[in-house]
């Protein structure tokens, strides 16, 4: 799994002759006059020709003359060369840790060609190329978008890997299939009892088929995958931080730190506060992280970078794209959801935890000033964050406390109206139309497939609503999500369901984003006394958005410091050494 950082010793002789070229990155804030391009404020001043910034904070901005005149003598001028600089963006919902480790999987993603078959000797390719972990882990397994690929069973990961254990995740990440090494790895056998949110399932006798579904059960079969060192995993979070950077984000709001770490947090804490952090870190913990969690960065404050804990997350159900959305009526009755699905007739997916559970976290969160991020899919489980997010209010009223619900594949009407009277911010993730848009209707009819994902909708209800790339489960790619709402295109290229304007997709990643995690006096938008995030685009983004143009970040800032993007640096190489190290002496 960590080839790059054992093969890094032998690489670090190699570089170590360019390191001219390979300078330290950038400490300090840069004073700077941004002209020649689209600055697009996501504020109420909307487009303006110029900008000033100054010690990490935003000075000026209108026209060249005015705010050249507000700038001292002999300021640097940057030149966007008819590109765009925005606000920088914000992914609201992601799993950083979990995308790193996972870039090191054989990827399966995407669409194949070869299909089954394909997939199949893609699992055999990565197989034979080895690397250091005992166990093999295949990503991006996908039965949704391609249809007709058949789960694989125990026998056929037995046979490709009888002594090695390998475990084939989906492109979504709530069901899994293993072979007989990985379940005895993991010490999980026929009598294992099931967790309370997802099952090890098994045949009409009662033996093991390979299959595990929902986030539970595959922690549980992926808790006996050996832990990286401390310094491997660091090193794998802050080029998955470098990625994200790279796309054009300059925030982004962890719901959930998931993946295998001895201390998934104080892995989070050494890179979001290393001294020239890629990114600002919002952070909701987990509920067994909860007890401990809440000081992690108490003593990390620097007006460099924002570093906080944000709240708590909590799943009320599942993914939809294995049966766990918990719906108000049944998923569909068709030969798709029998087949490829597995569900019987008449199904409606399971709460992830009972209701009593979900309203003392509510009451205790409220009471506490605490911010929640609910994982909701199906209609149920949004009524019942809705009835717990109620209560709780009723019981200890906060003005200033907005909780969250993300995902929302199935929200109804009555639901958004219900939720913006509440107060409650609306997160989406558009990429379920982007990779399996061709597939609601199979699943859910067409009414619901209709209004699936309603996006538009709940703008209009006068929510604050966001957009995201729950990455892994999409790949992080910041202007494929800011398209998806604008064109609705499935992968067959039909669009379905009420689309939106270029520039709300534009505000969903920047100002509303900033709204959702509490910040937006200090980032989301371009005005006087924010904060200098930045993002320089080749083409401004509305505008691509609106003629189908393709567009693509070229650089961010930090508060007012350039993030470096290189392949290779001084740091990216200390970090290759220490974890290098790290792997050969744990």
């Amino acid at each position: 799994m960590l080839r790059i950082i054992l093969a890094g010793l032998a690489m670090l002789t190699l570089l170590a002759a360019g390191f001219a070229l390979t300078a330290r990155s950038a400490d300090a804030p840069q004073d700077l006059l941004f002209y020649n391009g689209v600055i697009r404020t996501a504020s109420d001043r909307g487009v303006v020709q110029a900008l000033y910034i100054r010690d990490g904070e935003i000075i000026a901005m209108g026209d060249l003359d005015t705010v050249a005149a507000e700038a001292p003598r002999g300021v640097r001028r940057f030149d966007l060369e008819g590109g765009a600089l925005t606000p920088g963006l914000i992914e609201p919902h992601t799993h950083p840790l979990a995308t790193g480790l996972l870039g090191q999987a054989i990827n399966l993603s995407g669409p194949h060609a070869g299909g089954r078959t394909e997939v199949m000797a893609l699992i055999e390719q990565g197989l034979t190329r080895g690397g250091p972990s005992p166990w093999a882990i295949g990503f991006g397994w996908d039965p949704i978008l391609l249809g007709d690929i058949d789960a694989p069973s125990m026998e056929e990961l037995d046979a490709l890997s009888p002594d090695r254990p390998l475990v084939i995740l989906t492109q979504m990440m709530h069901e899994a299939f293993a072979n007989t090494a990985a379940f005895e790895a993991a010490g999980v056998d026929a009598q294992t009892p099931d967790p309370e949110h997802g099952y090890f399932e098994r045949d009409a006798s009662g033996a093991l088929t390979g299959r595990v579904v929902e986030v539970d059960a595959v922690s549980q079969l992926m808790a006996g995958v050996p832990t990286p060192s401390d310094a491997a995993l660091e090193f794998i979070l802050a080029d998955a931080y470098a990625d994200y950077a790279r796309s054009g984000y300059t925030t982004i709001g962890i719901t959930g730190l998931v993946g295998r770490a001895r201390d998934p947090l104080a892995i989070l804490k050494t890179v979001a506060t290393s001294p020239r952090p890629a990114l600002n870190t919002m952070l909701y913990l987990l509920p067994e992280q909860a007890a401990h969690g809440y000081t992690l960065f108490d003593d990390a404050r620097s007006d460099a970078v924002i570093t906080r804990v944000a709240g708590l997350k909590l799943w009320l159900d599942g993914s939809p794209f294995v049966g766990g959305a918990a719906t108000a009526e049944p998923y569909a009755d068709s030969a798709f959801n029998a087949e490829v699905l597995g569900l019987p007739s008449g199904w409606r997916g399971p709460l992830a935890i009972p209701p009593e559970t979900a309203l003392a976290y509510a009451l205790e969160a409220q009471q506490s000033g605490v911010q929640m991020a609910f994982h909701v899919q199906g209609e149920r489980a949004i009524d019942l964050a809705l009835d717990v997010i109620d209560a709780a209010q009723r019981a200890h009223p906060r003005s200033g406390l907005h909780h969250r619900l993300e995902h929302l594949a199935l929200a109804t009407p009555q639901q958004i109206e219900r939720a913006a009277e509440l107060g409650v911010s609306l997160g989406f993730f558009p990429d379920h139309i982007g990779y399996y848009g061709h597939r609601l209707e199979a699943m859910f009819g067409a009414e619901r497939a209709g209004r699936y994902m309603p996006i538009r909708a709940a703008m209009e209800s006068g929510a604050v609503v966001t957009i995201h790339g729950d990455h892994p489960a999409s790949t992080i790619d910041a202007a494929r999500v800011m398209t998806l709402p604008v064109t609705r295109l499935t992968p067959d290229d039909a669009p379905l369901g009420d689309t939106v304007s270029a520039e709300d997709a534009f505000a969903m990643m920047t100002i509303n984003a900033a709204r959702q995690l509490g910040l937006d006096d200090e980032i989301g938008s371009i005005e006087p006394g924010k904060r200098a995030d930045l993002v320089w685009f080749d083409h401004d983004p509305v505008t691509a958005l609106e003629t189908g143009e393709r567009f693509t970040a070229r650089r961010t800032w930090i508060a007012g410091r350039p993030v470096d993007q290189r392949d290779w640096s001084l740091d990216r190489l200390g970090r290759l050494f220490t974890a290098a190290w790290g792997q050969m002496t744990r």
